[in-house]
């Protein structure tokens, strides 16, 4: 998945979930918290495999429920000792929708529950050896093509609504994250 498609992912389910137990739409911290555990385990995995070639493939000790999850979980209880359960809750709804968006990732082959065990379900290395820039930019131009190619307007339409469907619920939320992203660029000037 895209970075763009684990934030979308995790954001309704995270939204969803607040409703349900709080009420009132998620506040600024919890949305920069979701969003920015939507992307830890590609943060951290994807360096380690594309630029460092410390693991095979971009599913790492981030991805694993063996190794990462146990880690969110840590962070998720100290938030949850200090009071901060919405953020606590934020985070494990990032990381977790991250992994299971991975295992589902129907346009990568299918479901593949072998993507969050590493290390006891080794992937496959790569059949090449690319950067980091490289390989981003390989499958950057894989999905653009799939987006630009006329077979696919189903699939862009829907694209695109979902897209918007998740503009719409955030707003509806209260835009969590652009108050925070406002006061950080005054804070830059």
């Amino acid at each position: 998945m895209w970075p763009w498609e684990h934030l979308v992912f995790g954001y309704v389910l995270y939204s969803l979930a607040n409703r349900a137990a709080w009420g009132p739409p998620m506040g600024d911290a919890a949305g920069v918290t979701l969003a920015l555990m939507t992307q830890v385990p590609d943060l951290v995995d994807k360096p380690l495999s594309w630029t460092l070639g410390v693991v095979a493939t971009g599913y790492g000790p981030a991805h694993s429920l063996l190794v990462g999850a146990p880690l969110v979980g840590l962070l998720a209880g100290a938030l949850w000792t200090r009071n901060r359960a919405k953020l606590a809750v934020a985070a494990v709804a990032g990381y977790g929708s991250h992994l299971v968006g991975d295992v589902l990732a129907l346009r990568a082959n299918g479901p593949n529950v072998g993507r969050v065990l590493w290390p006891v379900a080794p992937r496959e290395p790569y059949s090449n050896d690319l950067g980091f820039v490289q390989r981003f930019a390989e499958y950057f131009q894989t999905f653009l093509y799939q987006m630009l190619s006329p077979e696919n307007t189903g699939l862009v339409v829907g694209y695109a609504a979902v897209f918007g469907a998740v503009v719409l619920l955030w707003v509806l939320d209260g835009t969590p994250g652009l108050r925070w992203a406002r006061r950080a660029a005054d804070l830059r000037r």
